[in-house]
């Protein structure tokens, strides 16, 4: 079917430009609750994605450009749905630009080799390690359970001569533990995506969830201060690089739309900072190389190949990531897709920056900053005062801040971590940040 989409897509004189990516995914889906297995699924999917480019004037008779992109299925109506996708892009009017042209791709390990043997094999020893590492802990109970393997084939080819194809996997685990009785019963939930089940690291995961679920039981309520804030793990990851399936503060100030359009005040060679920076040097790449990351890939949507990007050295911006339309816009290289955060680690132990005393935010109920600003008021679900006497949890309260202060005022780790979509410190203290008990 792929070559009878090429041979309309080039029969069609007003299509300047096209793209289409053949995707075909495989998947195996397994539900547990309790001790008991639910439901198991084996699921795929095949389609067609088009993109076509078109030139027209737009309302004052000046030459515009515009995309319209439609998805087929196999077997389904092509010269019909193309028709759609041309009227589409004749009623969208951007300023003139072209698709990319063909480059070199880098060799990226995406896929997960060790599942692709046996998919639901794979999926069925996830959950019964997590039962077994469970049974470790008997103050928490596993109440549900559930893991997603998938397996994803990409073909992408364009009229201007790409031809790729990339395979990649994408894991999901997610459980629920409970620990208490009745009215003082607590729950925990826990989400976890990567591309390899390696990554889960399921024993140091398990036994983390297992010790904020019990301490759950215990937690009192927030105090209110302003002070140094210990952070670890995926909570810090999800600060920096943002959720996986969000975006991130630094992935929308350092888009090349956003420069476009005048909405981000970072520029080229200077300071991403408001202020003077008191802690660390800020040192982060936009890497779609990393290794399973779960934002890498060998080649992005337009085709364009990855990169692994110097975005911000010794805080200032060297980049700015953009697809082909804003780079053509703004006259440099397109970087393609964001992909993963890579940040320099820093120098000092974890145990150092845990001396003094601190409050720990072990989780967020939901990290989500003004996505132009940074500014934050998020809520704490569990965390922790450690006054040198002990290690006192809570639960409740805001975080307040901004994200661009808070960065300019941290001290990193140099033990490093990889959490799906950020390789990076494992820890950081981030030295005057404000809790509203």
């Amino acid at each position: 079917m792929l070559e009878k989409i090429e041979q309309s897509l080039k029969s069609n004189p007003e299509i300047k430009a096209w793209n289409v990516r053949h995707v075909i995914t495989r998947g195996s889906q397994q539900y547990d609750l309790a001790k008991t297995t639910e439901a198991i699924r084996e699921v795929s999917s095949e389609h067609y994605t088009i993109d076509v480019l078109c030139d027209s004037l737009d309302t004052e008779g000046k030459p515009s450009s515009g995309v319209g992109t439609v998805t087929v299925l196999p077997g389904g109506e092509i010269n019909q749905t193309l028709d759609q996708a041309v009227l589409t892009a004749k009623l969208v009017h951007n300023e003139p630009y072209d698709f990319p042209e063909p480059s070199s791709l880098p060799d990226v390990e995406l896929a997960d080799h060790d599942y692709l043997k046996d998919p639901p094999g794979s999926i069925e020893k996830v959950l019964i390690s997590l039962k077994e590492q469970t049974a470790s802990y008997p103050h928490v109970r596993l109440a549900a359970a559930e893991c997603f393997g998938q397996e994803k084939i990409t073909h992408l080819v364009s009229s201007k001569g790409i031809n790729a194809q990339q395979n990649t996997t994408e894991m999901y685990l997610q459980w629920v533990y409970l620990a208490g009785e009745g009215e003082g019963e607590v729950e925990t939930f826990t989400e976890i995506y990567q591309r390899r089940i390696a990554d889960f690291n399921l024993e140091e995961k398990a036994a983390r969830r297992a010790k904020y679920t019990s301490d759950l039981l215990l937690a009192e309520g927030p105090p209110s201060l302003i002070g140094p804030v210990f952070v670890q793990g995926g909570t810090l990851a999800s600060m920096v690089a943002g959720e996986v399936l969000s975006g991130s503060l630094i992935q929308t100030l350092s888009a090349g739309e956003m420069k476009f359009s005048g909405e981000t005040p970072w520029e080229i060679g200077k300071s991403i900072f408001r202020g003077d920076v008191k802690g660390d040097s800020f040192n982060i790449w936009a890497n779609r190389q990393l290794p399973y990351g779960m934002h890498s890939n060998a080649f992005d949507a337009e085709g364009i190949p990855a990169q692994r990007i110097a975005l911000i050295q010794e805080n200032k911006l060297e980049a700015y990531i953009s697809g082909q339309r804003f780079s053509s816009y703004l006259d440099i290289p397109a970087t393609g897709e964001f992909g993963n955060i890579e940040l320099k680690p820093g120098k000092i132990s974890t145990d150092e920056l845990t001396r003094e005393p601190h409050i720990e935010i072990a989780e967020f109920s939901w990290f989500n900053p003004n996505p132009v600003t940074g500014d934050f008021a998020c809520e704490i679900r569990l965390g922790y005062v450690v006054d040198g006497k002990g290690r006192k949890p809570f639960k409740g309260g805001l975080l307040l801040g901004n994200l661009l202060d808070a960065l300019a005022d941290v001290t990193w780790s140099s033990e490093t971590g990889f959490y799906s979509n950020y390789l990076g410190p494992s820890a950081a203290r981030f030295n005057n940040l404000q809790i509203a008990g």
